[in-house]
């Protein structure tokens, strides 16, 4: 079998062990495609050899036939030479005569001389003599039939004979029919010899058959060789070994097949060069996409709905003092493989990171589908993940960790921004900077996770969430409707529902005591900022035309 060679050193034993995990999975005996081959071939051989066997079987039968034919219408033409005078005189001894002579050759089973009638004139059944002829049995076949003889199959239980009929004429110018020779001959002479030969043949067939079959087995290792290094590389390739060549060198369709597997895993090997490359650039799915659609990559973009979402953490800078340098890029290193790793759970892509904020669409470069339910996921994931970090900080003797997450579906420019030398793959657009802006608000009202009204619409019911503010972001001049993304339902959701109802119709005194009660039972941030509007609307009215807009000042 030709061994798998590496491309590149590796160590024997991992090779040794490769290929034993090869050869496990080849097929039980009875199953090989080396088994089957020569079985076929067996089946076809015998099939040849056992035709051939038969006709050669029917030829010799047929042969040794006609040879006792020959020879019993000599015996009857003989006998019926000599026998025309006897007939004419009636001279019935010398006819019986004639008749033990013909019976003495060997083979013969009667010989019978009848007259022009049919009546038996000598027979070494003297019982016949003066009875008209009638063959040994009823059942007969005509063989044979000329102008000078005629041969019959007579069918008998103790085995079957040939009766040659030769009649006997004068001698005269126009000869006269004196009467008949019926010489019967034994088959079973002939049935000996040809079931001699057919044991021989079948001797010979069997050993031939052997011996063929043995040939077929080592004509189809040949054959099935390359086969078994084609599948103990593909197990190789399966296994993410694609440092392999297999070194056949045929000319028929194995070869091709054979170079067309070396030519698959140079390609695969230089697919994963590149796509390792650009991995550890850019996310991997969107590595996977610039491979799969090389020739659309250039500078641009196109118009698309994607979800965007930004986290940040609350209080960097307090928790960075308390780390020295090493450990603030270890804490950051192990915030952000949890966070890609969440990310990658639900198809995301990492655009960018920055400082201790990450950017992360959903939808692009691929749409998904459901990005907005990915999404909100996505976050209530991370926050969990925030607090197992903050809980082993909090065990180390640090600052606690908290993040800030804001989530906006929208109409964006997505594509390859930069240079021919340097670019990335991004999303720009006035609905990435309206998410980066909800992320912000979260410091104002005290939150953790916020999402515009276009991404809690598109989500429906499936999470819970409660409407927070209706607020005019900075660079907006339209007001939109936020929502806070809660881990459960409760009156945190109903009680501060029906407390914004109440301040949204200037019902402040109302209003105020929902929302303290709120801060008393929950120490809820965002009830804690409506209470305070109620005091000031209290103290100084809002004024005419007032729509409870509020206006963020703050990014």
């Amino acid at each position: 079998m030709p061994k798998l060679v590496p491309t590149s050193r590796r160590p024997a034993a991992k090779s040794a062990r490769s290929r034993s995990s090869a050869m496990a999975d080849m097929p039980p005996f009875f199953s090989s495609l080396r088994f089957k081959f020569a079985l076929v071939l067996g089946l076809f051989s015998a099939t040849l050899m056992f035709g051939v066997m038969f006709f050669l079987e029917q030829n010799i039968r047929e042969s040794l036939i006609r040879e006792n034919i020959d020879k019993g219408i000599g015996i009857a033409r003989g006998v019926a030479f000599n026998t025309e005078d006897p007939l004419l005189t009636g001279d019935d001894i010398y006819l019986f005569s004639a008749v033990r002579n013909a019976g003495r050759s060997p083979g013969v089973v009667y010989t019978v001389i009848t007259d022009h009638a049919g009546i038996v004139r000598a027979a070494e059944d003297l019982e016949q003599v003066g009875e008209l002829y009638q063959p040994p049995a009823t059942t007969f076949q005509t063989i044979e039939t000329t102008k000078e003889y005629k041969v019959i199959r007579i069918r008998q239980e103790k085995g079957d004979l040939l009766e040659l009929q030769v009649p006997i004429y004068s001698l005269a110018d126009d000869p006269i029919l004196l009467g008949g020779i019926h010489l019967g001959l034994s088959e079973a002479l002939i049935t000996a010899q040809v079931e001699e030969m057919r044991q021989q043949l079948i001797m010979l067939g069997v050993s031939a058959l052997f011996v063929g079959g043995w040939l077929a087995y080592l004509l189809a290792g040949l054959f099935v060789r390359p086969v078994h290094a084609l599948v103990e590389g593909a197990h190789a390739v399966g296994q993410g070994k694609l440092d392999v060549t297999i070194p056949l060198k045929r000319r028929d369709e194995l070869g091709i097949l054979t170079d067309a597997f070396n030519g698959m895993t140079e390609s695969l090997r230089e697919k994963e060069y590149i796509k390792n490359t650009f991995e550890r650039y850019v996310s991997k799915p969107l590595a996977q996409q610039i491979l799969k659609h090389k020739s659309e990559l250039h500078l641009g973009g196109e118009e698309k709905t994607v979800t965007v979402l930004f986290s940040d953490i609350r209080g960097f800078t307090s928790l960075s003092e308390g780390l020295t340098p090493p450990e603030l890029v270890d804490f950051l290193n192990r915030y952000y493989s949890e966070v890609v790793n969440v990310v990658g759970k639900y198809n995301g892509m990492v655009d960018k990171f920055m400082g201790d904020a990450v950017m992360v669409l959903f939808g692009a470069p691929l749409p998904l589908g459901d990005e907005e339910m990915r999404a909100a996921s996505c976050a209530i994931e991370m926050q969990q993940v925030a607090t197992l970090l903050s809980e082993q900080l909090g065990a180390e003797g640090k600052a606690a960790l908290t993040i800030g997450v804001g989530i906006h579906t929208g109409r964006v420019v997505a594509g390859n921004i930069g240079s021919q030398n340097r670019m990335e793959y991004t999303v720009i657009g006035d609905n990435v900077n309206l998410a980066s802006r909800l992320e912000g608000l979260n410091k104002l009202y005290g939150t953790r996770t916020i999402v515009s009204d276009e991404t809690r619409a598109a989500i429906g019911d499936e999470f819970v969430f409660r409407e927070l503010d209706y607020v005019r972001v900075k660079g907006r001049r339209k007001p939109i409707t936020i929502y806070e993304l809660l881990m459960e339902a409760g009156d945190r959701k109903e009680g501060f529902e029906e407390g914004l109802a109440l301040y949204r119709q200037q019902h402040f005194e109302a209003a105020l005591a929902r929302f303290e009660q709120l801060v008393q039972n929950y120490d809820d941030p965002p009830a804690q900022i409506f209470a305070e509007r109620c005091r000031n609307y209290l103290k100084t009215p809002p004024k005419k035309g007032w729509e409870g807009i509020y206006t963020a000042s703050n990014k």
